[in-house]
């Protein structure tokens, strides 16, 4: 920035750019405004310049329209192809000057941010973070700690253990009361009664067995 131009304080880059880019917009803008005054001036100091050779060239083609009694109009078609060359010169300058500032404008406008806008953006973000932050406090709250974790899974694991030792007593104890003779008296009277059935169902279907 130059010494006139105002001080200005940005939020962020994006701002910075569109900022700096306007600042650069303006300096094109005031150089061509200084060259179109410049380019006006040499214009006109020409024009006056023609304006005065074609009065004198008016002036000396009277004189020799009077002395010579015809009209010279070959003199008259110069100057005006000169006259319109001139301007239509000046006229595409200035018309592609003013094209050239007309582009740059509407570039601007279609990227530049409006306050309204990085206002708007402000905002959403600032809700944003808000709803960020409370999801992250509601996970926190949820979230059970470590220690809490520890102590809940070796109290399960001494449940199971005290289970487990209760499961083997009690097989021991059973292992005690229950001995090989009472397993071969079961085996036996199963056996018996495996036989008196099977002696039922043949007397009840006409045949017999011989002991």
């Amino acid at each position: 920035m130059n010494g006139n131009d105002p001080h200005r304080t940005y939020t962020d880059a994006v701002t910075a750019q569109l900022g700096e880019r306007v600042t650069n917009l303006g300096r094109r803008q005031t150089d061509l405004e200084a060259e179109m005054r410049t380019g006006f001036k040499q214009m006109e100091s020409a024009v006056g310049a023609l304006a005065a050779e074609m009065r004198n060239s008016v002036a000396s083609l009277s004189s020799t329209l009077a002395e010579r009694n015809r009209p010279q109009w070959q003199a008259l078609g110069v100057a005006l192809s000169f006259c319109t060359i001139l301007g239509a010169l000046a006229y595409w300058t200035i018309n592609s000057a003013t094209s050239d500032l007309k582009a740059s404008v509407a570039i601007l406008n279609e990227k530049m941010v409006t306050q309204k806008e990085m206002e708007w953006r402000s905002a959403r973000a600032a809700e944003d973070r808000m709803q960020q932050q409370s999801m992250l406090k509601d996970l926190r709250d949820a979230q059970v700690p470590r220690q809490e974790l520890d102590r809940v899974w070796t109290s399960y694991d001494q449940r199971f253990a005290d289970h487990q030792r209760q499961i083997d007593e009690v097989k021991q104890a059973q292992g005690s009361v229950y001995s090989q003779r009472d397993i071969i008296l079961d085996l036996k009277e199963n056996q018996q009664r495996l036989e008196r059935e099977i002696a039922r169902l043949l007397a009840a279907s006409g045949g017999g067995v011989e002991r």
